[in-house]
């Protein structure tokens, strides 16, 4: 199965900054590494890599755009109860 990758591979300077391990990842999404690789597979959350079967690095904005994609819409306001008389 194929995934979508970002067009640019990481470069040693871009990976301390730019790009994050898998765990890093899962941090930032509040999720296990488990499910960031569900989302890598299902092509929910773009990713790099130098040559396949290497290491697998997310940049910021895959994950800007994985929360734009993920955004159902603005948040609705809750309605408050009518008090009983």
């Amino acid at each position: 199965m194929s995934t979508p990758q970002s067009p640019k591979a990481p470069t040693a300077a871009d990976s301390a900054e730019q790009y994050l391990s898998l765990p890093q990842v899962a941090l930032e999404l509040k999720c296990s590494v488990r499910t960031v690789r569900r989302y890598i597979a299902s092509g929910s959350l773009g990713y790099s890599q130098e040559k396949p079967g290497g290491v697998i690095r997310v940049s910021r904005d895959d994950i800007a755009a994985y929360y734009a994609a993920s955004r159902k819409g603005p948040a609705i306001p809750r309605r408050r109860m009518a008090r009983a008389a």
